[in-house]
C-alpha cells in the first residue's frame, strides 16, 4: 500500500471515496461562503475586516504567495482567501507566533523571485518586525504588505472584555492610530492609507504596479472596524 501511494497508484475504490469526501468538503465550503457573502461585500464604514479579506482574495493572481501574520485578522482571512495553487499560503500556525510574516515574505521572495509575495498583517504583528522590510528590500526581495489596522491587539482584547467586562478588560490592549503607509515611503517604497471599502482594490492594484516599476516594497494600511471579531476568536475556550 505504501509503495502504491508513493507511486501514485491507488485503486479505483479509494479514488472514488476520496472524490466523494472532497465533494462534501466543497459543498460545506459553498454553504459557508453564501452565509458570509453579505460581510465580504459590506460597504460599512469603518471597513468590515471580512471585506478586506474578500478584496485580497479577489486581488490574488496565479503566482501570488499569500502570507498571514496576526491573530484575529488572519483568522478572518482564512475564511475568504483562496491562494490559486499549492505552496502559496503561509501563516503563524496554531501557536500565534506573531511577527513571522516579514521573514516569511523575504524567504518566499528570495526562493521564488518570479512570484508576487503579499503579506496581510494585523497592526500589532506589523509593529513587531516591520523594519525588516527594509532588509528584504535591500536584498532584492520586495513584497506587498497589507495592514488590517484596528489600533488594537484585537484577539487579546476580545478575550479580556469577554472575561472581565469592558471596564477592566478593555485596558492594555489598544495600540496607537499609526499610518503605516509612511513607513514604506520612509524606505523609498510605495504607501497608501485606505479608509473606504471601495478603495481597497484600487490601492492594492496601485501597490502592485509600484512594486513592479520600482522593485521596492509597498504598504497598504487599511483601517478596519475594531469591534468586529472572528468567530474563532469568540469561541476560544480560554476566554470562557
Amino acid at each position: 500500500m505504501v509503495a502504491q501511494a508513493a507511486s501514485g497508484r491507488i485503486d479505483g475504490g479509494k479514488k472514488q471515496l476520496r472524490k466523494q469526501w472532497m465533494d462534501k468538503l466543497r459543498e460545506a465550503e459553498a454553504v459557508a461562503l453564501d452565509k458570509l457573502m453579505p460581510w465580504f461585500t459590506s460597504d460599512r464604514n469603518p471597513i468590515h475586516p471580512y471585506r478586506l479579506a474578500w478584496e485580497i482574495n479577489e486581488f490574488l493572481n496565479d503566482d501570488t504567495i499569500y502570507i498571514g501574520d496576526g491573530g484575529d485578522v488572519v483568522t478572518i482571512s482564512a475564511q475568504a482567501v483562496r491562494p490559486r495553487g499549492p505552496g502559496q499560503w503561509m501563516d503563524p500556525g496554531a501557536l500565534g507566533s506573531l511577527g513571522v510574516g516579514t521573514g516569511f515574505a523575504m524567504a518566499a521572495k528570495m526562493a521564488h523571485p518570479e512570484k508576487e509575495v503579499m503579506c496581510l498583517y494585523g497592526d500589532g504583528a506589523f509593529g513587531m518586525t516591520a523594519f525588516d522590510m527594509e532588509t528584504a528590500q535591500r536584498f532584492g526581495a520586495p513584497y506587498l504588505a497589507v495592514v488590517g489596522n484596528n489600533s488594537a491587539q484585537n484577539q487579546i482584547r476580545y478575550g479580556q472584555i469577554a472575561k472581565y467586562g469592558p471596564e477592566r478588560g478593555d485596558i492594555g490592549n489598544k495600540l496607537g492610530d499609526v499610518e503605516f503607509s509612511k513607513f514604506a515611503e520612509m524606505i523609498g517604497g510605495y504607501g497608501e492609507e485606505v479608509r473606504e471599502p471601495d478603495q481597497i482594490q484600487p490601492a492594492l492594484q496601485r501597490a502592485r504596479e509600484a512594486i513592479a516599476k520600482t522593485g521596492k516594497c509597498a504598504v497598504v494600511n487599511v483601517w478596519i472596524d475594531p469591534n468586529e471579531y472572528a468567530p474563532g476568536t469568540k469561541a476560544q475556550t480560554m476566554y470562557k
